[in-house]
C-alpha cells in the first residue's frame, strides 16, 4: 500500500529529529501575557529632525504618518514572520514603547573575560585583556556585563575595545571603578536594541578632490576645517556640520564629510583624525542611497571573508553603471548610518551592484542585512529607559488556561481511540506527530507563545483530526463494499487524498497571501496556519498511512470502529430557502446591531482604542493580585479594562512597590482634550489607591522662625552628606544643614529628614517649589542623579496598536487572499460558481460571529468578547474552519457530479449526507476542545475567554454554513449559469443543473 516505506520512514523520524533539536536549542519566549518581558521607552523629537531637514515641516502636522513609518520599519527588523508579537505603540506626544515578550537579553553559552586597563567612574570604552581567542567570544552588535557588583551595557565591540558603554545598566546605583585584571563576565546578549536605534541609512559618495569638486580651493584645507569643527563640538554629529555646508552657495555645497568606521587599526584614533572629504555628485541622478537598492544579502569577499552583498534596483542600475564607469580609477565611499565602512578604488564599471567590505563579523553582517532590509529610519530615536514588568495575566489565569488547553488536547485524543479504535490510536500517535512538528517549526521561526497562541497552536492540532475522519470515513465506505482491509486502506487514502489536498491548500493560499501583504499580528497568524497546515497534511497523509499500513501487515483483517451517524436521506435544499432567510435577517440584526448597538469603548479593545497608562508607588509592598482587585473596584470602563503590570525590578519581601496600569480609552482624545481624560484616569486610580499609595515626594515640611525641616522621599539610597551638600546650594539654601536616614536599611522606600535655616523671605510653598524644582538637576559624589520619587512616576495617553493603516492593510490582504482561493477553486473545479459559494458562506459565518460577540457584550456580563487582536485571530481561524469545510462538500459534489443521475438539487442532497458524519465528527472534535477552553475561563474576563466564545459560534455556524449557505448558493450559481447557457445553445437544455 505504501510505495518506497523506507524512505518514508526515514523522512518521519528525521523531521521529528529536527524538531526536537529546534525545541531544545531554540525553545519559545513566554508571552507578555504568561511571562511578561522589558518595555524599552524612547523618545523621538519631531521638531529638531524638521529644523535639521530630515522631514519636511509639514510633515510635523502629520506625526501619526511619521510613527506609523517608524513602527512598520521597526515591525520588519524585530518581528518580520509576525510570530514574535511584540507590541509597538506610540505614548504621548513623543515617546514610543517597545515591548519585547521575556527579557530584553539573552544567553547562549558562558564567555568571560578580564579588564586589560582600569575602568574609572565615567569611562565609556572598556578595554579586554589577551589574545583575540580570549574576546572574540564578546558579540560584535553589543551585550550586557557584570564586572564586580555592577551591571555594564555596550552597544559595539571592535576587536578587543567594548565601546559605548552604559554604566550601572538597569540598576539605580553608582557606577564603581574597576582596576586592570577585573573579571568581566557576559551575562546577556542583546540582540534588539541595536536593531532599534540603528538608523540603517546607507550612501554612496566619491572621494572628494579638485577634478571632482571643481574650483573650490584646497580640499586638504577643508578637511582641516571639519576635523577642527568636530574636536571643537565632541558632543554633536559631524551631519551637522554637513547640513552647514549644504546650505551654502556654490561647489563648497557638495562637500561632506564622514568618519571611517572604527577597526582594530584605528581603535585610538579620535574621530576628527577619521574624517574624508567626500563629494555629492552634480547630476541628482547620480546621488545614490539605499532607497535605490533593491536588495541586501550575505555575501563574501574575494579573501571569503563576510560581506553584504547589494543589488539596485532596475531603474537605477544604469544610472549606477554610468556613474561607476565615469569615476574609475577614483575611490567610493559607501556609507551606513554615517560611518564609511568599506571605501575601495573603482576598478571597472559597476552594472548596477556590488559588495560592501568592512572587516564584518558574521553576526554584523546578518544584522546589517536585517536592517538595510527594512529601510532607514529618518529620524534616530533616543533610548529613555527601560523597564521590566510582569505577566498580563495572573497565575490562576495561566493555570486555567492550560487546563482548559490540555484537556482538550487529552479528550480529542481519547474520543478518537474510543470511535475508532485501532485506527483511532493511529490518529492519536498522528496528531501527537503533528504537534511535535508544528511546535518545533515555530521554535524555529523564533515563535513568542502567549496563551491564545497556545490555544490556537491545539485548535490546529485538533482541526487536523478532519483529515484522519475524512481517511477513516472513505476506508469505511470501501469495507461496507466487502473489500479487504488491504484495499479498503488503499482506496480510503486515495478516494480522500484529492478533499484533503483541495481543503488544505485552499486555505494554505489564503495563509500565503496573508503573509505576503498583511502586517502585525496578521502576518504571525499567516505563519502559523501555513505551518499547521503543512505539518497536518504530513502527519495525515504520510505518518497515518504508515501506521495504517503497519497495522495490516501485523495482521489486520478488518477495520473496527464505533458508527453514530448512519445512511441518511435528508433534503437539505428543500430547507434551504428557510434557512437562507432566517440567516440574513441574523446577519443584518447582528451587523446593526454591533455596529450601532454597543459603543466602541464597550466592544473594541486597547489594541484598537489607546487608552492611558501610569506607574505608581507603594508604601509598602503588595501582591498584584491586591492591586487587581483595589482597581476593578472604580468600576465603568477603567475597571473593567484596568491592566495591571508589577515592575519587576521594584521587588521587595513577599510584593513589589512600583505597579504600571493602563486602561482603554480614546487616546488621541485624551490629548486633544488638553490632558482632561488623563487628569481623570490619574485622580480615580489614585483615589482607588490612596490608603496604600507612597506618600511624598515631600512630607512633613515645616517652616517656623527660619527653621525649616521634612522628609523627602527618593527613588535611590544616596549618602546623607551628599544630599546636605546639595541642599545647601542655592536655590534651597539650606543652613547648617542635618539630613538623617528615616527609612530603615534594604526598606522599599527611602526617606530621609532634613532640618536647618533658610532666609527669612521664604515661605513654606515657595521652599517646597524650590525643593521641586532645584531636586530635578541634584547628582551626589558619584554623578548618580538624585531623584525624588513621586507616588506617580508618569501618566501617558497610549496610541493604538492596530492603527488606520495597519487595519487597512489587513482588510487588503484577507481580500486578496479571498480572491486567490476563488480562482484557486475556480481551477480545481471548473467552475466560479463553487467559489464564490464557499466565499458566500464563510462571510456569513464572520457577520454571524460578529453579531453573537456583540449581543453577549451586551447581554451577558460574565463574558468578556471585546474586539482585540487575540478575537482578531479568532476570526481568521473561522474563515480557515469555513474554507476547509465547505470545500470537502464541494469535493464530494464534483466527485457525485458525472456519476450520478438526477438534479443538481438531489446531487447536492446526497453529496452532504454522505459527508454528513465526517461534518459532525469534525465539529465535535473541535467543539471540544472549544468548549473546554471556555469553560475554564469563563467569568475570568482574560483574552482566551472571548477567543473560546468566539470560536465556539464559529465552528457552529461554519458546520450549518456548508450544508444550509454554501451548498444552496452553489446551487443557485450553477442554476443561472447552466439556464444562461440553455438560453444560448438549445442543446444544452435538459442538464442536471437546469433541472434542479
Amino acid at each position: 500500500m505504501v510505495e518506497n516505506l523506507g524512505r518514508k520512514v526515514t523522512l518521519i523520524f528525521s523531521l521529528m529529529a529536527l524538531a526536537v533539536t529546534a525545541l531544545y536549542f531554540g525553545g519559545f519566549r513566554l508571552g507578555l501575557d504568561l511571562e511578561g518581558g522589558t518595555r524599552l521607552v524612547y523618545s523621538v523629537d519631531f521638531e529638531r529632525a524638521a529644523a535639521d531637514g530630515l522631514i519636511q515641516e509639514r510633515e510635523l502636522q502629520n506625526k501619526d504618518q511619521l510613527f506609523n513609518e517608524m513602527r512598520e520599519i521597526w515591525q520588519q527588523r524585530l518581528d518580520p514572520t509576525g510570530v514574535r508579537e511584540i507590541p509597538i505603540r506610540r505614548e504621548g506626544e513623543n515617546r514610543i514603547v517597545i515591548e519585547l515578550p521575556g527579557s530584553a537579553a539573552q544567553m547562549n553559552k558562558e564567555v568571560s573575560g578580564t579588564l586589560g586597563a582600569d575602568l574609572n567612574l565615567t569611562g565609556i570604552t572598556l578595554r579586554l585583556a589577551g589574545e583575540s581567542a580570549q574576546w572574540d567570544d564578546f558579540p560584535s552588535s553589543g551585550g550586557e556585563l557584570q564586572i564586580d557588583n555592577e551591571r555594564v551595557r555596550y552597544s559595539k565591540r571592535v576587536a578587543n575595545q567594548l565601546i559605548g558603554l552604559e554604566r550601572n545598566y538597569g540598576n539605580e546605583g553608582a557606577p564603581s571603578a574597576h582596576t586592570n585584571g577585573t573579571s568581566v563576565s557576559l551575562v546577556a546578549i542583546d540582540p534588539w536594541r541595536r536593531l532599534i536605534e540603528d538608523v540603517g541609512s546607507m550612501s554612496f559618495f566619491i572621494e572628494a578632490s579638485r577634478d571632482t569638486l571643481g574650483a573650490v580651493g584646497d580640499v586638504a584645507s577643508e578637511l582641516v576645517v571639519a576635523q577642527q569643527w568636530k574636536r571643537d563640538n565632541p558632543e554633536l554629529s559631524i551631519t551637522e556640520y554637513n547640513a552647514s555646508l549644504a546650505r551654502e552657495e556654490g561647489p563648497r555645497s557638495r562637500l561632506r564629510f564622514l568618519p571611517m568606521a572604527l577597526d582594530e587599526g584605528t581603535l585610538e584614533t579620535a574621530e576628527a583624525d577619521r574624517l574624508q572629504a567626500l563629494v555629492v555628485d552634480e547630476n541628482p541622478n547620480w546621488q545614490f542611497s539605499g532607497s535605490q537598492v533593491q536588495s541586501v544579502f550575505q555575501s563574501q569577499d574575494q579573501m571569503g571573508m563576510p560581506a553584504v552583498g547589494f543589488e539596485m534596483k532596475s531603474f537605477a542600475k544604469s544610472d549606477f553603471g554610468d556613474f561607476t564607469e565615469d569615476n574609475e580609477g577614483r575611490r567610493m565611499a559607501i556609507a551606513i548610518n554615517d560611518e564609511i565602512v568599506t571605501f575601495p578604488n573603482i576598478e571597472e564599471a559597476l552594472p548596477g551592484s556590488g559588495i560592501i567590505r568592512g572587516n564584518f563579523t558574521n553576526e554584523e553582517v546578518l544584522d546589517l542585512v536585517k536592517i538595510l532590509r527594512s529601510g532607514s529610519l529618518r529620524i534616530r530615536p533616543s533610548f529613555e529607559g527601560q523597564e521590566t514588568v510582569g505577566a498580563t495575566l495572573g497565575d490562576d489565569y495561566v493555570r486555567r488556561g492550560f487546563m482548559g488547553v490540555g484537556l482538550g488536547l487529552g479528550v480529542v485524543l481519547l474520543f478518537m481511540m474510543a470511535y475508532y479504535r485501532r485506527l483511532g490510536m493511529v490518529a492519536a500517535v498522528s496528531l501527537i506527530y503533528n504537534l511535535v512538528l508544528l511546535a518545533g517549526a515555530l521554535a524555529f521561526f523564533q515563535a513568542t507563545l502567549t496563551l491564545p497562541g497556545v490555544a490556537g497552536i491545539i485548535l490546529t492540532v485538533g482541526m487536523a483530526v478532519d483529515a484522519n475522519i475524512l481517511i477513516y470515513e472513505r476506508i469505511r465506505e470501501e469495507a461496507e463494499k466487502g473489500r479487504k482491509a488491504l484495499q479498503s486502506a488503499k482506496d480510503g487514502f486515495g478516494n480522500a487524498l484529492s478533499t484533503i489536498v483541495d481543503a488544505n491548500l485552499t486555505t494554505l493560499i489564503t495563509g500565503v497571501i496573508l503573509y505576503k501583504f498583511g502586517t502585525g499580528p496578521v502576518r504571525g497568524f499567516a505563519t502559523t496556519l501555513s505551518v499547521g497546515i503543512l505539518t497536518s497534511m504530513f502527519s495525515a497523509l504520510v505518518v497515518t498511512r504508515v501506521l495504517v499500513n503497519r497495522q495490516i501487515e501485523g495482521g489486520l483483517e478488518q477495520f473496527n470502529m464505533t458508527r453514530w451517524v448512519h445512511a441518511t436521506k435528508i433534503r437539505f435544499m428543500a430547507k434551504a430557502r428557510m434557512a437562507m432567510a432566517i440567516s440574513v435577517v441574523l446577519m443584518i440584526a447582528g451587523v446593526s446591531f454591533f455596529t450601532f448597538g454597543v459603543d466602541d469603548q464597550d466592544k473594541l479593545g486597547i489594541d484598537f482604542l489607546g487608552g492611558m497608562t501610569m506607574t505608581v508607588r507603594m508604601e509598602e509592598p503588595h501582591q498584584k493580585s491586591e492591586v487587581v482587585d483595589m482597581v476593578q473596584g472604580i468600576g465603568g470602563i477603567i475597571g473593567s479594562s484596568a491592566e495591571v503590570k508589577e515592575i519587576l525590578n521594584s521587588a521587595a519581601g513577599d510584593g513589589f512597590t512600583r505597579f504600571r496600569i493602563t486602561a482603554k480609552g480614546q487616546a488621541g482624545e485624551a490629548v486633544a482634550a488638553g490632558g482632561d481624560a488623563l487628569q481623570e484616569f490619574r485622580s480615580q486610580i489614585m483615589s482607588a489607591l490612596r490608603e496604600v499609595l507612597q506618600l511624598g515626594p515631600i512630607e512633613e515640611l515645616t517652616l517656623a522662625d527660619g527653621k525649616a525641616s521634612g522628609v523627602l522621599y527618593l527613588e535611590r539610597t544616596h549618602s546623607t552628606a551628599d544630599l546636605a551638600a546639595r541642599l545647601a546650594e542655592s536655590p534651597v539654601a539650606l543652613q547648617n544643614a542635618v539630613v538623617t536616614q528615616v527609612s530603615a536599611e534594604g526598606a522599599s522606600v527611602n526617606r530621609m529628614r532634613f532640618e536647618g535655616r533658610v532666609s527669612d523671605t521664604k515661605t513654606l510653598g515657595s521652599l517646597q517649589d524650590q525643593l521641586l524644582q532645584a531636586s530635578q538637576g541634584w547628582q551626589d559624589s558619584n554623578l548618580v542623579p538624585i531623584s525624588l520619587a513621586s507616588p506617580v512616576d508618569e501618566v501617558n495617553a497610549v496610541g493604538a496598536q492596530v492603527v488606520s493603516e495597519l487595519r487597512d492593510k489587513a482588510i487588503f490582504a484577507i481580500l486578496l487572499s479571498l480572491f486567490a482561493a476563488v480562482m484557486y477553486i475556480r481551477v480545481r473545479f471548473a467552475e466560479y460558481s463553487f467559489g464564490f459559494a464557499a466565499v458566500a458562506a464563510l462571510t456569513h459565518d464572520v457577520l454571524i460571529t460578529l453579531g453573537a460577540l456583540a449581543v453577549a457584550d451586551r447581554f451577558i456580563p460574565f463574558i468578556d468578547t471585546e474586539i482585540n487582536l487575540p478575537m482578531i485571530a479568532a476570526f481568521l481561524t473561522i474563515i480557515g474552519y469555513s474554507l476547509n469545510d465547505t470545500i470537502v462538500v464541494f469535493d464530494r459534489v464534483r466527485e457525485n457530479l458525472p456519476r450520478m443521475e438526477g438534479s443538481l438539487s438531489n446531487i447536492i442532497d446526497r453529496s452532504i449526507n454522505q459527508c454528513l458524519s465526517r461534518t459532525l465528527l469534525t465539529s465535535l472534535t473541535t467543539m471540544i476542545s472549544v468548549v473546554l477552553l471556555l469553560a475554564f475561563n469563563l467569568g475570568t474576563g482574560n483574552v482566551i475567554e472571548g477567543f473560546a466564545f468566539a470560536l465556539l459560534v464559529g465552528v457552529l455556524v461554519g458546520t450549518y454554513s456548508s450544508m444550509f449557505i454554501a451548498s444552496p448558493v452553489l446551487l443557485w450559481l450553477e442554476s443561472r449559469r447552466q439556464h444562461g447557457l440553455s438560453a444560448d445553445d438549445p442543446t444544452k437544455k435538459g442538464s442536471k443543473a437546469a433541472t434542479a
